[in-house]
C-alpha cells in the first residue's frame, strides 16, 4: 500500500509535504460570493510567476503573516473551497485520490506541469499588476457563466485600456488576440 491511501490524519510532515503538486492554485487571489469562494486570475503578491513557485515557501508563514494559509486537515474540514477542486489535498479528502498526472503516480516531478495542471498554463496577473478591474470583470463572469473566450477577450480589453501586460509565458488564445484588436 502507497503512503497515501492511507488517511491524511496519518501521514508524516514528510508525506503531507509530498502531496502537493506545486501547481500555484491555491495561491490565486480569491474573492467570496454567498459563500461561494470564485478564484480570481490574480497571484498572491509572493508567487513568483515567471518561476511558477512562491518566492518565500519555505518562511511563507512568517513572511506573508495572515496572506497564506497552510493546508492542513483543520482548513480541509472548515475551509475546503479555499482549495480548487484539482488539488491533491482536497482530492484525497474527497475520497476522490490522487490525479494521474501527480508526480507520486508518474514518478516524473514536471507530470503536472505537462498535464497543463499549473498556473502556468493559465493567464495569471501578478498582484502587482492591481487587478480591481479585473476582479470585477471576473465577478460578472462568474455570475453570468460567461465562455472562456469571453472571458479572455475582456480581460485582454482591460488590460490594453489599464495598460497591464499579461504575462508572455501565459499567452492569450490565439482567437481571442486577433478579435481583441
Amino acid at each position: 500500500m502507497n503512503f497515501y491511501e492511507k488517511p491524511l490524519s496519518e501521514f508524516s510532515d514528510e508525506e503531507w509535504e509530498q502531496i502537493c503538486m506545486k501547481c500555484g492554485k491555491c495561491c490565486m487571489c480569491k474573492f467570496s460570493e454567498n459563500d461561494v469562494v470564485h478564484f480570481s486570475n490574480q497571484m498572491c503578491k509572493f508567487f513568483d510567476i515567471q518561476k511558477g513557485e512562491c518566492s518565500c515557501y519555505s518562511t511563507r508563514f512568517d513572511v506573508a503573516k495572515g496572506e497564506c494559509q497552510k493546508v492542513s486537515m483543520e482548513l480541509l474540514e472548515n475551509d475546503l473551497g479555499l482549495l480548487p477542486p484539482s488539488c491533491a489535498y482536497r482530492r484525497l479528502y474527497e475520497g476522490r485520490g490522487l490525479p494521474s498526472y501527480h508526480p507520486l503516480i508518474t514518478k516524473n516531478p514536471k507530470s503536472v506541469i505537462d498535464a497543463g495542471q499549473t498556473v502556468k498554463s493559465l493567464p495569471v496577473f501578478s498582484e502587482n499588476a492591481q487587478g480591481d478591474a479585473v476582479q470585477s470583470l471576473l465577478k460578472t463572469a462568474f455570475q453570468q457563466h460567461w465562455s472562456e473566450v469571453k472571458i479572455m477577450y475582456k480581460v485582454s480589453r482591460i488590460c490594453k485600456r489599464y495598460s497591464l501586460k499579461l504575462l508572455e509565458t501565459y499567452p492569450l488564445p490565439t482567437c481571442v488576440e486577433k478579435s481583441a484588436t
